[in-house]
């Protein structure tokens, strides 16, 4: 039996894995012991890898639609064929149009991203959107504006301190974060846990703050006035490093513990006690946690917040801090924003970006002036910015053009292993938008609901069918291909290099496959691709406080926590807490009295992950359907059993789910699983794999008011809903 290295890709970190193969086929899986930073750890969503490789299910040859759409009438045709048509088309719309008429929909990383961008760049479009919206990217943006990087390289496992805030690793990156968290607590760190349920972290935690949901920004702005007022900031790192320090002073000064309980019913003893843990500690560490960025109105503040309470306590670019900075050498190899070809876009295409009229923030003016800010560091400090990643088109607005044709028509879609029924608010909408495109694009796995709406799906590869680079500001790994690909299944640099073929952008792709790309991305450091696996990985001891002598990243040079690029842009550029629109506290004492649950949804749950793992038996035989939780005395209150069917309403609509009954929730809250479809349910309209059943996006609006003004985040939290007995 045959052993080869290769990796994960069913969640974001590319964990080390082991394929046992016999007679050309994999048989087993294991974890990787050597692997320099998962060391054989692998999680139970990795464990269905083999599974997923070959499920009777998977997408194996390109489809074109052959029916009217959603009727489910296919032929299987070559890849030549397929892309030379979608280049006819595409070719057609871009002179009829203008490049602005195609769009894109990201999903998470399974694929590679920025060959997306590059295409998008040398084609001319702006428009790709998608869940960045509300995931990661906010916070993102918001952190190179503060301080000219995001801050995911926390040194956990030398904290004193560890705030687990929105963030639940268990779930979401059990041998990631999770194992850290671990170690951490083993050298003596205190945890802190700021989540309304009642996680594993918070069960084991010191302190667990049980905040009311979409609130939290009032609980930093409360944190950042008592750090303040009793002077537990860091003076020195204050006065030398920051700008903006007496006008946030200002700003915070009416949160005192009192009304920070009021806003999020944390007690205000409680407040002050955890405010004084976290500023005291030696060393502390407020890791990226996701719970932040899906809160609407609140979401881009919310990553200031953090910002500012990192800088403001010292905690920023030292041992046991929060680090954004690279190690010099893994600083030198050419990154993803490298590669996505920016300067490519016409000024002219840019203005035509749809939403960055409301979010500039979040479109190219903002993006452009994290960037300029972030090259004054030296070459290697910091990764930059990532169009792919901060520089977006709203998804709202895009289905709004495809809809109406305004500002201008948007005629054509590529979708690239994202699901946007699944993913985007407002799912009525985004599925009158996918009828109503002249062409749309799938590359995906399986068939899903939206690739059931496409004209041309493509098979894509699975992670041990394609290499990859493993690159943040610590390291930088090989990720082996494992096996050939199978059938006629490829990868999504193939896919966009050879559609850029056929659309005369044949200069800007010279490097045959990605591995070849990650060669000239190795070159800088003299390695190759090969070489880089053969010895493990690149690695650089980590240089802390470099901002002594090089500064940050920002238009000062200093941590903005008064922020110039977003009052430039117009928008706060200090923290402000708004209520959401939907909450027992708002000014809409109807909705609240008709739905008086509050109503998070976007929580993590093994082994799935977003809209996937739904068709793998496993998987489904641990989590069969879609569960709401629900704490027990609500339940027995609306006559709830373990197991029922129940019917969860918003003033938005309406979905199924079955009730879990846990002592994990508030008794005013409930907590929806999301992103459900049914696999073993008919693709045809109107049934559609039962889209529109149990999918929670059904019940979250997308309308200004519901998203944050900088960037356009729309809430999967802080809602509001009613449950009843199917």
């Amino acid at each position: 039996m045959e052993t080869r290295r290769s990796y994960c890709g069913l969640c974001h970190p590319r964990c080390g894995m082991l394929l046992h193969i016999d007679n050309g086929k994999v048989v087993k899986i294991t974890g990787d012991p050597d692997h320099p930073i998962t060391h054989g750890a692998l999680c139970e969503r990795g464990r269905l890898m083999l599974d997923h490789i070959y499920h009777p299910d998977r997408l194996n040859y390109p489809l074109k639609r052959v029916g009217a759409r959603g009727e489910g009438k296919w032929e299987r045709i070559s890849w030549e064929q397929a892309l030379d048509e979608v280049a006819e088309k595409l070719s057609k719309l871009r002179d009829e149009f203008g490049a602005e008429t195609l769009t894109f929909t990201h999903g998470t990383k399974r694929t590679y991203h920025w060959d997306c961008r590059r295409f998008f760049n040398l084609f001319g479009s702006p428009n790709t959107c998608g869940v960045n919206t509300i995931c990661m990217c906010p916070s993102c943006a918001t952190e190179y504006a503060t301080y000219g990087g995001m801050a995911m390289g926390s040194d956990i496992v030398h904290s004193q301190c560890v705030v687990m805030w929105g963030c639940n690793p268990s779930k979401s990156n059990p041998m990631g974060v999770a194992p850290m968290v671990a170690a951490a607590r083993k050298n003596g760190a205190k945890l802190m846990v700021v989540d309304p349920r009642k996680t594993p972290e918070a069960e084991k935690a010191d302190l667990w703050l049980q905040i009311r949901p979409g609130t939290d920004l009032a609980l930093m702005l409360g944190w950042i006035r008592h750090i303040i007022v009793t002077d537990l900031y860091d003076k020195d790192f204050v006065a030398n490093h920051t700008v903006g320090f007496d006008e946030l002073k200002v700003a915070v000064e009416s949160y005192t513990p009192e009304k920070v309980e009021e806003i999020t019913s944390i007690p205000a003893a409680l407040v002050v006690e955890s405010a004084t843990m976290y500023a005291t500690a030696a060393s502390a560490v407020i890791p990226f946690g996701l719970g932040l960025d899906k809160q609407g109105v609140n979401s881009t503040q919310c990553a200031r917040g953090r910002a500012i309470l990192r800088a403001i306590t010292g905690n920023l670019e030292i041992p046991g801090g929060d680090i954004f900075s690279q190690a010099a050498n893994v600083g030198l190899v050419h990154d993803w924003e490298y590669l996505e070809c920016n300067d490519m876009m016409p000024e002219s295409q840019k203005a035509k970006q749809l939403g960055a009229d409301k979010y500039p923030f979040f479109g190219f003016p903002g993006w452009e002036r994290n960037y300029a800010a972030n090259q004054k560091l030296p070459r290697g400090y910091c990764m930059p910015p990532e169009a792919w990643q901060s520089n977006l088109a709203h998804a709202r607005e895009v289905m709004n053009a495809i809809i109406t044709g305004k500002p201008y028509p948007v005629k054509a879609a590529i979708t690239l292993a994202s699901n946007p029924l699944l993913s985007l608010p407002n799912t009525q909408q985004v599925f009158e938008a996918l009828k109503a495109l002249d062409l749309y694009v799938v590359m995906e796995y399986y068939m899903t609901p939206s690739a059931a709406m496409a004209d041309y799906v493509f098979p894509a590869s699975t992670t041990v069918e394609q290499p990859e680079l493993w690159l943040t500001g610590g390291f930088c790994v090989a990720c082996p291909q494992g096996i050939d690909p199978i059938e006629e299944r490829k990868d999504s640099y193939y896919f966009y290099r050879q559609l850029g073929l056929r659309l005369g952008q044949e200069e800007y792709w010279p490097w045959e496959t990605v591995k070849d790309v990650y060669d000239h991305c190795l070159e800088p450091v003299g390695l190759n691709f090969d070489k880089l696996a053969e010895q493990n990985g690149l690695f650089g001891e980590r240089e802390f406080r470099r901002y002594e002598k090089d500064g940050f990243g920002t238009p000062s040079g200093k941590v903005e926590l008064k922020s110039s690029i977003f009052e430039e842009l117009g928008a706060d550029p200090l923290p402000v807490y708004k209520e959401p629109v939907w909450s027992p506290k708002s000014d809409k004492s109807e909705i609240t009295e008709e739905y008086p649950l509050i109503l998070i949804t976007g929580s993590r749950y093994m082994p799935m992950y977003h809209s996937e793992q739904r068709q793998i038996e496993k998987a489904r035989k641990k989590v069969p359907d879609p569960l709401l939780s629900i704490h027990p005395d609500t339940a027995a209150e609306l006559g709830l059993s373990e197991g029922d069917w129940a019917v969860i309403s918003s003033p938005h609509g309406s979905i199924r789910q079955r009730v879990h009954i846990t002592d994990a929730m508030h008794p005013k809250m409930v907590d929806a699983q999301h992103s459900w479809w049914f696999p073993e349910r008919n693709e045809k309209l109107p049934d559609l794999f039962g889209v529109f059943e149990s999918n929670t996006n059904m019940l979250c609006p997308d309308s200004p008011e519901f998203c944050s003004p900088e960037i356009g985040s729309w809430p999967h939290s802080a809602l509001m809903c009613k449950v009843e007995r199917e």
